[in-house]
C-alpha cells in the first residue's frame, strides 16, 4: 500500500481506471482508494497499520482528502476506484451519477455538537430558542463551524436545525472548513459552536485554552445516524466481485479488531493521522467517546441513509429519489459473515 497524495484532489489523475485493462473480471494491477483522516475511517487506520491490503493482488494506492465533497469530485472524475467516505457525500455521488455501491458500514452516530461555554449556557436555558436569544443579545447569529458543505457533519447540522428543531436555517451562520481548520477555528473562539466528528471534540476538550465542549450527541438527534462507508465503484463490483468480497472481509476483520482492541486501534489512528496532531493518549480518549460506535453491517444504516437522501432533495443537492438497491449491495457482507448478522 502506498500513499500517493495529500489533501488536494487531482494528483491521482491517471492512476485509477486500471480496472478496464484486463476486462472480463481480470484482477487490476492497482486500485486507488480515497479516504479522510478522521475517526469514522477507523477501519482504514487498522488496515493500514496491519498492512492487510498487502495480501491483495492489486496494489492499493491511497489518496487522502480534506473532506468528503472533494473526494467525491475526484471519484466523479474517474480518479478513484473505491472510497472510505462519509455517507452524505457518498449518497450525493450516487444520486449524481457516480456509479458505485455501499458494501459495508463504518460507524453509527459519529456526529457531535460542540459549543463554547457561553453558547452552551444559552442552549441549557433556552433550548431551541437559544439561537434567537443569542442574536437578540449579541446582534448577530451564532456562528457554527463544520466540515465543508455537503459533508456528513454539515448536512447533519442542517438536518438538526430544520428537521429536528423546526427552525429556519438562517438562525445560524455556517462556516465549512477542512478538519484541521475546523479544529483551529473552534479552539480559538472564532466560532460559537460546531458540528464535528472525532477526534476534534476530544482535542477541543483537551485544549486548556478552549472552552468548547460537547452539548449534543448524534444519538439524541438521529438515533442510528449513519457515518462513513466503504463504497467501491460499480465497475469494481461488477468486474471483480471476488476482490470486493476480500475488501469487505478485511473491513469486517478491522471492525472486530477495533471492538476487541480499542486502545491498540486508537494507537494506530494516532500513527496514521500523525502523533504530532493526535497523541496516542488523546486517541484513546476519542475512541471511547459516545461517538465511536464501529460497525460493519450495511443493513444497519439503510433507513437513516435514505432519510439523508430525502433531506438532500429538500436542500436541492440532488433531484434523485434513491432506493435501497440504488445505494447498497449487501451480498458481499452477507457472504463474508455467513448471513449478514
Amino acid at each position: 500500500m502506498r500513499v500517493v497524495g495529500g489533501a488536494a484532489a487531482g494528483s491521482t489523475a491517471g492512476l485509477a481506471g486500471c480496472l478496464g485493462v484486463g476486462g472480463g473480471g481480470s484482477t487490476p494491477d492497482s486500485l486507488t482508494l480515497g479516504t479522510l483522516n478522521v475517526f469514522p475511517m477507523m477501519q482504514y487506520f487498522v488496515i493500514d497499520q496491519q498492512r492487510w491490503y498487502d495480501d491483495l493482488e492489486p496494489d492499493i494506492e491511497v489518496q487522502t482528502f480534506g473532506g468528503g465533497p472533494p473526494l467525491v469530485q475526484a471519484y466523479a472524475s474517474g480518479e478513484l476506484d473505491l472510497a472510505y467516505v462519509g455517507i452524505s457525500p457518498g449518497l450525493v455521488a450516487i444520486a449524481n451519477g457516480v456509479a458505485s455501491k455501499v458494501v459495508a458500514a463504518n460507524v453509527l452516530e459519529p456526529n457531535v455538537m460542540v459549543g463554547s461555554e457561553e453558547f452552551r449556557a444559552y442552549w441549557a436555558e433556552h433550548g431551541a430558542d437559544a439561537f434567537e436569544q443569542f442574536r437578540s443579545d449579541k446582534g448577530r447569529r451564532p456562528r457554527f463551524a463544520t466540515l465543508p458543505a455537503g459533508s456528513t457533519p454539515d448536512v447533519f447540522l442542517r438536518y438538526w436545525i430544520t428537521e429536528v428543531l423546526g427552525l429556519e436555517l438562517d438562525v445560524i451562520e455556517i462556516v465549512g472548513q477542512s478538519p484541521s481548520a475546523l479544529q483551529s477555528t473552534l479552539s480559538t473562539g472564532n466560532a460559537d459552536a460546531g458540528s464535528a466528528i472525532e477526534p476534534v471534540p476530544t482535542l477541543l476538550q483537551a485544549n486548556e485554552d478552549s472552552d468548547m465542549a460537547p452539548f449534543k450527541y448524534a444519538g439524541e438527534i438521529m438515533p442510528g445516524q449513519p457515518g462513513a462507508v466503504l463504497q467501491p465503484s460499480q465497475s469494481l463490483v461488477d468486474d471483480n466481485p471476488d476482490l470486493v468480497r476480500e475488501l469487505v472481509d478485511i473491513h469486517t476483520r478491522a471492525t472486530t479488531f477495533i471492538q476487541e482492541n480499542r486502545e491498540e486501534a486508537a494507537g494506530m489512528a494516532s500513527e496514521v493521522i500523525g502523533s504530532d496532531l493526535l497523541t496516542e493518549s488523546l486517541a484513546i480518549r476519542a475512541i471511547n467517546s459516545p461517538a465511536s460506535n464501529f460497525i460493519s453491517n450495511p443493513k444497519r444504516i439503510v433507513e437513516k441513509s435514505l432519510v439523508y437522501n430525502d433531506f438532500h432533495q429538500q436542500l436541492g443537492s440532488v433531484d434523485t429519489d434513491l432506493s435501497e438497491g440504488d445505494v447498497f449491495d449487501h451480498s458481499f457482507y452477507e457472504e463474508v459473515t455467513g448471513g449478514g448478522e
